[in-house]
């Protein structure tokens, strides 16, 4: 593998500095779409091999945090070294614009509507936690709300801590720290988990949506953007293949014979095993990813409002729950997800994304 080095901001540059990998949308899209097949309802067993497939869809969620940590802080590196410094309110600002408005748009709809709230399942006890961006601990403490369609939100929740907190840190720390930074990370993760295993913490949750647990993905995302250090690896076609194939294989392992996303009960070898090597390998499925071209233009739109695509599905399910059966199934509900989102994107979102452009100290993706 070589890597081809990109030009290093400077602090004298009087353009702005941009950073944008359209292939990186495109593993957006596949990590919600692999996550969307994990909660499509299964009415037929179709088999170990497709079943232990569809079990993995879960681990979506870690591709995301992978993604996300290494594009925040390759983008918070190159801020820094372009200018010198941090802006850390600026990223707040631009965390905010980007997350709240869809965030707490579909908590008002998941609280509100009776409709889509049977039971009053997602009631105060998760509604205020997730008003505070902590709402997997509330899952963790009462339970999964089952029926709610605002259950895909306790990732964003621990997104939403690693933002809070991940900048103060980079600002405060030398560069050549950062990794030093990550691998602690994978120290309390390891440490945590053994703590909640030798105390027989009870529930699917304990671990799987435990902040301090599931920091393994993050570190990931951070030590690819220490290691690559702003580069593009050029991995041929085989190459890729190759990774992508070592990066695939065992996760419908962990996830169906491991089960580590849903454990009957918390054991050694899964809880501590399991979680790392998910970590890894989404970490090699975006390595692979880096630098792929060309990218069809229908992946990067997709992976464009693929935060919307991620947070309605679970509507769109619901919805093709009531009116819909049978082999449309899959293609409506994904389609009608897509739509939703498309919508979401033109009119909820959009407009605060480009207020959002005007505190941006990197460019990045166009809206």
């Amino acid at each position: 593998m070589s890597v081809v080095v990109e030009p290093s901001p400077s602090k004298s540059s009087s353009a702005k500095v941009s950073f944008y990998r359209p292939e990186l949308d495109a593993l957006r899209f596949f990590a919600f779409f692999a996550v969307f097949m994990f909660h499509m309802p299964r009415k037929l067993s179709w088999g170990v091999p497709v079943n232990s497939l569809l079990d993995a869809g879960c681990f979506g969620v870690d591709l995301f945090f992978v993604l996300s940590a290494y594009l925040i802080t390759e983008l918070l590196v190159r801020e820094r070294v372009a200018t010198g410094k941090l802006d850390v309110r600026a990223f707040y600002i631009r965390r905010i614009l980007r997350i709240w408005p869809l965030y707490f748009f579909f908590i008002g709809i998941a609280a509100l509507v009776p409709w889509w709230n049977p039971g009053h399942v997602f009631g105060l006890r998760y509604v205020i936690p997730f008003l505070l961006l902590s709402g997997n601990w509330s899952i963790i403490a009462f339970g999964w709300p089952l029926k709610s369609i605002a259950l895909p939100l306790w990732s964003v929740s621990i997104e939403e801590q690693f933002y809070l907190l991940w900048p103060i840190i980079v600002r405060r720390i030398r560069r050549d720290h950062i990794g030093w930074a990550a691998i602690a990370m994978l120290g309390v993760a390891t440490g945590t988990r053994i703590c909640l295993v030798a105390m027989h913490a009870p529930g699917s949750a304990a671990v799987w949506c435990n902040t301090l647990a599931r920091l393994d993905p993050i570190a990931a995302g951070i030590l690819l953007a220490v290691v690559l250090r702003g580069s593009t690896p050029t991995l041929g076609f085989g190459t890729r293949l190759f990774l992508l194939g070592c990066a695939t294989v065992p996760l419908p392992f962990v996830a169906h014979v491991w089960k580590i996303n849903a454990p009957a009960r918390l054991d050694w070898t899964g809880t501590l095993l399991g979680y790392p090597i998910v970590a890894l390998c989404c970490a090699a499925i975006v390595l692979a990813g880096i630098g792929i071209r060309p990218v069809p233009k229908s992946l990067i739109y997709l992976g464009k409002i693929s935060y919307g695509l991620y947070v309605y599905h679970q509507l769109a399910i619901f919805l093709s729950d009531k009116f819909i059966h049978g082999a449309l199934r899959l293609p409506v509900t994904l389609g009608l997800t897509v739509a939703i989102s498309a919508l979401s994107y033109k009119l909820l979102e959009s407009p605060f994304l480009r207020i959002k452009e005007r505190f941006a100290r990197v460019e990045s993706r166009p809206v």
